[in-house]
């Protein structure tokens, strides 16, 4: 009988009206809040800090930002996705919690063999362990966005990241303590998925991982490892710049605090991203459009998500080109005036970027996402033989030079699979 209830309530939840206004703000909100979040950290930490300890934090959140793709593996962009529901929520979830454990153990591992590290061992060790956080709030905003309900992700979002960076902030303006503060937000952060995110799951589904098949954990990694090698390859291709800074400010080659302006820099590049965010509900619509055999709205809808892309490409270009550094200056009490066309070269970069995960998500869609690696890799490459030269001669020029020539490379291959592969391009339109 409990579980006759649980079900009708369940197909009632679903089945509620949720109005597009209010799916949109909380999407819109959650969204700003997270592309927030890493500004407002390295705000609070450069003005609050020393460079060098603004330097330190870079490079720790540059190192978790590589390890949250394991946390993660890609999977929220498959689960997404999954309209006829080939693999359980519990099933997902059991696969977070084995690759959140991965993650760790790979950080423990690097973190041990890098004499480098030993000094900032526990500061690098928490700023990484926070995103295991967010890996773990990130595969219940996948089911929420499977159920087209982007309001509660978007509130889990907005919620997480204002309560976590509230409590960072304020226990670091008070106390000074770098390693207190990251280690105090990473406890509200698990606290905010312990009492939100896992009861508003209860809405869709009732969870029981003993259920879980080892078969279906393995189909997912299956599945999503060739997402999983893309990511990791991109975040590899954007942290590379950074990387290569810290290997040459080590060897006392640049001066302390140039990390930190490379990294401010680099903020509003998240702009770009952020758009892919605001965009979700319509790659989701596009998934929906495809398994209801409905071309014609599959290819007015696709277009429509371009024209979007390009208007709002645009608008952020001259808008940053203009105006983003003096407010930069402005935030973070620095003097970039000297970067300008190294951050208008970053900007391209990042509208680049932004196209291919379009064109990405879409070949997603169709599941043909294994064809990416080979764009993937090709932006890679490009980023490794480009980041230690071009760094070492012009510093942050050339650490903006080896981003966007590596975004290019991403783009151009990316743009050549999706024509060859898509099913409704002029190239190979299915009859």
């Amino acid at each position: 009988m409990d579980e006759v209830l649980f079900i009708m309530k369940e197909s009632l939840i679903i089945l509620k009206v949720v109005s597009p206004q209010k799916i949109f703000f909380w999407n819109i909100l959650g969204s700003l809040s997270s592309a927030a979040v890493s500004v407002i950290l390295l705000f609070i930490v450069t003005r609050t800090l020393s460079s060098e300890s603004a330097d330190l934090y870079s490079f720790a959140y540059a190192i978790a930002n590589l390890l949250v793709i394991v946390a993660g593996f890609q999977v929220r962009d498959f689960q997404a996705t999954d309209i006829k529901e080939k693999y359980s929520f519990d099933a997902y979830l059991t696969t977070r919690f084995l690759t959140n454990i991965l993650m760790i153990l790979i950080l423990l591992g690097y973190l041990i063999l890098d004499s480098s590290t030993h000094e900032n061992f526990w500061i690098i060790f928490w700023v990484s362990f926070f995103r295991v956080s967010e890996a773990l709030s990130d595969v219940f905003q996948g089911l929420f966005q499977q159920k087209e309900r982007l309001d509660i992700a978007g509130q889990s979002l907005f919620f997480r990241n204002i309560i976590s960076t509230i409590t960072f902030a304020v226990l670091l303006l008070f106390s000074k303590n770098l390693l207190l503060s990251i280690v105090f937000q990473t406890l509200t952060s698990f606290i905010v998925v312990l009492f939100f995110d896992f009861p508003k799951s209860k809405l869709f589904h009732r969870i029981n991982i003993s259920t879980v098949k080892l078969k279906d954990i393995y189909s997912i990694l299956k599945d999503c490892l060739p997402l999983f090698i893309n990511a990791f390859l991109l975040v590899s291709i954007y942290n590379q710049p950074k990387y290569a800074l810290n290997d040459i400010f080590n060897k006392g080659l640049i001066e302390a605090g140039v990390q930190r302006d490379f990294s401010i820099l680099f903020t509003p590049i998240f702009a770009m991203n952020l758009m892919i965010v605001f965009l979700r509900p319509m790659v989701t619509q596009l998934a929906i459009f495809k398994e209801e055999n409905k071309i014609s709205h599959f290819i007015t809808y696709k277009n429509n998500l371009f024209k979007i892309l390009w208007g709002t490409s645009v608008l952020i270009c001259l808008g940053g080109a203009i105006a983003a550094v003096p407010i930069l200056n402005i935030i973070y009490g620095t003097r970039l005036d000297q970067y300008q066309i190294s951050f208008v070269i970053l900007l391209l970069g990042g509208i680049a970027s932004t196209f291919s995960t379009v064109c990405d998500n879409i070949l997603t869609v169709f599941r043909k996402h294994h064809y990416l690696v080979i764009s993937f890799l090709a932006g890679y490459l490009v980023s490794i033989l480009t980041a230690e030269p071009l760094v070492s001669q012009h510093g942050i020029f050339g650490a903006s030079l080896s981003f966007f020539i590596s975004m290019i490379a991403w783009l151009s291959v990316s743009l050549i699979i999706y024509f060859m592969t898509n099913p409704y391009t002029f190239l190979r339109r299915k009859k």
